[in-house]
């Protein structure tokens, strides 16, 4: 009786960590490799984070009317949240899937209005930015409406990459901006996710 009181309680004592808000895919990605160029020529190419560190990618256009501006939005404040030391350590990567109308200079001022450090990266060659997206798990489709004008759609999700290059996490569209600063605070201390059960295609959504 002993033995097993004793067990009861060893299990009643135990606490499982609190899942993060974000999500994570099995097999993990690995972005290492992938590049995209930086606007203006003075970021870094890559997404893969400074040791210690973190780089929050993003995938969108400045024209569009509700998802990108709404995710950048809560993103800002969720950077706001962070302790200084926390937040020198998180960097931010907008890559346009609409480079024909997202020129340099429109990307680049879109990008820090909302994040004023971030880097933006653009490419013409539709192979470059191909595989940018789909090594993330991300997607894009153009097309074009009745009127000849271009239709977008595109993966809404934010992703997490570490100092190794891997896809640590990511957040569906609409994640609040406090779950944003929990999950990060949590990465930035060294935690990672530990339930990788939740996998799947991030489908493209309509702007």
């Amino acid at each position: 009786m002993l033995a097993v009181a004793a067990l009861l309680a060893g299990c009643a004592g135990e606490q499982r960590a609190e899942p993060f808000a974000g999500y994570s895919r099995t097999p993990i990605r690995t972005v290492a490799a992938v590049s995209v160029p930086a606007v203006g020529g003075d970021g870094d190419d890559s997404f893969v984070a400074q040791p210690g560190g973190l780089r929050l990618v993003y995938f969108g256009f400045t024209s569009c009317p509700d998802v990108c501006p709404t995710t950048l939005s809560d993103l800002r404040r969720g950077l706001a949240e962070l302790a200084p030391e926390e937040r020198s350590r998180v960097g931010v990567d907008v890559v346009t899937v609409d480079p024909a109308r997202d020129q340099p200079e429109v990307l680049d001022d879109y990008a820090s209005s909302f994040i004023e450090d971030a880097t933006s990266h653009r490419s013409d060659d539709p192979e470059v930015l191909r595989t940018a997206v789909d090594s993330f798990g991300a997607n894009y489709r153009i097309t074009v409406d009745s009127n000849g004008d271009p239709e977008v759609a595109h993966s809404g999700a934010l992703y997490v990459v570490d100092d190794a290059g891997l896809v640590v996490l990511a957040w569906p569209f609409g994640i609040p901006a406090a779950s944003i600063a929990s999950d990060l605070e949590r990465l930035l201390a060294g935690e990672r996710p530990s339930d990788l059960s939740r996998s799947g295609g991030d489908h493209p959504q309509a702007e």
